[in-house]
């Protein structure tokens, strides 16, 4: 060993002239072959040019030479991770974490590692085990918040990430990704702090990622100026930079309606072999763009392509359910007698105008624009989609009774105690004015009628209906990142058999426990606007219609909505989407029968035209 030629290779290294200490290191292994030292700067300093293919044998055989070091073997698996060798990374960070199963950087690049891979869950158990082993570390929180939103779980996603600025001096990559994951959970202004900080300006990621801002918030003009400021620099875009930016811009393009560009767009990043979201998220697209060109053999296409990868992906989530036939919706399945209803009546329980207004139906039924109408009176407060009720239910259970058979042995003590929960939850969220009212908007609350009779029984609860088949293409169509929806739209028939689920759950309880119920069909709302409007005013006491009329440019105007049909509920109102499901007959044909008793009872006809 040579101390002083060491160190003038650190210097080298450390003032970036990488060229020169990858020279000075190449000459000290010619005269000291295998020196340890001397390699892994060799490896490093070829890493720093973006030779990685030349670093990855340098890495090899000092992992090979000295297997207990497990830098060496982490090393190994992050070169060859970026050079897309991800067996041969997850085999060298495998030797890590065995080595040191307690190095939180270790698992933290091992689940970045399988995320690559597609291995949702996998990443998010790494992820959560550094978390675990240190609470405190930015990276490990941000990432871990990233892969429970990929998996479905937004409720943990957002536990993990702390108020704003607990993490101050974040390394630019850090805070870009801490700002998706704030986008993801809905805190789109720290979001839009974090990125319009100039030094976030200076990468092409950092430009896309408040294009994609914007655009989620339905601020198009800005988003399309961002944009062009971020292919102008495409020169210096990495390729996950460029899978973002098309990504980007196939959004924008169905937005003004360009479909020969997001086609392009979209079919782009599938060549570029992404991420398996991404690849889902391209395919998706590509039916939208089959769909409005009335091409139906084309987009049924695609969305078997996107279903097969989405899954794969639940499959890692809930195997109990992709692998069964089991019903993905586990509540429907929890029915109550009628000798099981006493709590109808509880003296206790608040006033309706102390209650939230329930808006519950099956997904793609019309619910957000509901919410949306009601959101635009100043006497009424969404708070979008949360598991609010969810979590009453798990309390309950928690608690030693079983849901909902057990709603009657519940005192009224136990039923305040609820309603705490119930509102403690709303105010994470959101914050109601003197006299507005909560706009509780989950459309499989509809599974959840005994909790809300229970807690709430003088509630008004509006039920969105839609024709099934529009509603089961619609779903079809949809990109769902919940495992459990991604495992219920893989066939359209088990999409049917669980709608029916939902429906036959809701008609059951509904004789049974008689709430204060609107029934509202999408048909009629988007045919007769006015009429509808007059008739939700009615069931809810609102004198003031106008506001609930002008209920698209209050969503434009509000930014952050979070279902999927955020970009739709900015349109005026439209009948477009009405019988929609006709020119895939077709292929809704086995499905036919087993929607069949639930449009029976709702009226709806399923004769293909």
């Amino acid at each position: 060993m040579n101390p002083p030629l060491i160190q003038q290779a650190v210097m080298l290294l450390q003032s970036g002239r990488f060229e020169d200490a990858a020279t000075l290191c190449r000459q000290a292994l010619a005269r000291s072959p295998g020196d340890e030292s001397f390699a892994t700067l060799l490896a490093m300093s070829l890493q720093n040019l973006g030779r990685d293919q030349e670093a990855v044998p340098v890495y090899r055989q000092l992992a090979l030479a000295n297997p207990g070091i497990a830098s060496h073997w982490a090393n190994l698996g992050q070169v060859t991770r970026r050079l897309g060798d991800y067996a041969e990374s997850e085999r060298a960070y495998r030797h890590a974490w065995e080595l040191e199963p307690q190095n939180t950087d270790f698992l933290i690049d091992y689940g970045l590692l399988l995320m690559d891979m597609g291995r949702i869950a996998d990443a998010r158990h790494r992820f959560l085990d550094a978390v675990e082993l240190k609470p405190d570390i930015a990276e490990a929180r941000i990432y871990a918040s990233l892969a429970c939103f990929e998996c479905g779980d937004a409720q943990r996603a957002a536990a993990l990430i702390p108020a704003s600025g607990a993490w101050p001096g974040l390394p630019p990559h850090l805070r870009e990704e801490l700002a998706t994951s704030l986008m993801q959970v809905g805190r789109t202004e720290e979001a839009e702090a974090l990125l319009l900080d100039p030094a976030m300006q200076q990468s092409p990621s950092g430009i896309i990622r408040l294009a994609q801002l914007n655009e989620r918030t339905n601020r198009i003009p800005q988003a399309e100026s961002l944009l062009a400021r971020a292919r102008a620099d495409l020169s210096h875009a990495n390729r996950q930079e460029q899978i973002d930016l098309l990504h980007l811009e196939s959004s924008l393009a169905m937005r003004r309606k360009d479909y020969d560009t997001a086609r392009q767009a979209a079919s782009d990043i599938i060549a570029l072999q992404p991420h398996v979201q991404a690849e889902a998220n391209a395919h998706f697209t590509l039916a939208a763009i089959a769909d409005k060109r009335k091409d139906p053999a084309t987009a049924m296409a695609h969305l078997e392509k996107a279903h097969a990868i989405h899954f794969r992906l639940a499959e890692d989530v809930v195997p109990e359910i992709a692998h069964s036939d089991a019903e993905p919706l586990k509540v429907a399945s929890k029915w109550l007698a009628a000798d099981e209803c006493g709590f109808r009546h509880d003296p206790g329980a608040p006033e309706e105008k102390a209650s939230p207004v329930f808006i519950v139906g099956f997904p793609r039924s019309g619910t957000t624009m509901l919410e949306q109408m009601l959101d635009a009176h100043p006497g009424y407060a969404s708070m979008d989609e949360r598991a609010t009720l969810q979590r009453c239910i798990e309390q309950l259970e928690k608690r030693g009774f079983e849901y909902p058979r057990d709603l009657d042995r519940l005192d009224a003590a136990g039923a305040d105690d609820l309603r705490q929960v119930y509102w403690a939850e709303v105010a994470k969220v959101i914050s109601l004015a003197p006299g507005q009212q909560l706009v509780d908007k989950n459309p499989l609350n509809m599974l959840r009628l005994p909790m809300i009779v229970r807690l709430f029984p003088n509630a008004k609860i509006i039920l969105a209906l839609r024709h099934p088949c529009d509603v089961l293409l619609s779903c079809y169509m949809q990109n769902f990142r919940s495992p459990a929806f991604m495992v219920l739209c893989s066939s359209l028939e088990r999409l049917a058999k669980s709608y029916v689920n939902a429906m036959r759950f809701w008609i059951h309880h509904q004789a049974l426990l008689s709430p204060d119920t609107l029934v509202l069909r999408y048909e009629d709302t988007v045919g007769d606007f006015p009429a509808q409007v007059d008739r939700i005013g009615a069931f809810l006491g609102i004198e003031d219609r106008d506001f609930l009329a002008q209920f698209s440019q209050h969503a434009a105007r509000k930014g952050y909505i979070s279902t999927p049909s955020y970009s739709q509920v900015v349109e005026p109102v439209n009948t477009r989407a009405v019988g929609r499901w006709q020119p895939y007959a077709r292929w809704l044909a086995p499905a036919l029968p087993i929607l069949q008793p639930v449009a029976d009872h709702w009226n709806y006809d399923l004769t293909v035209r």
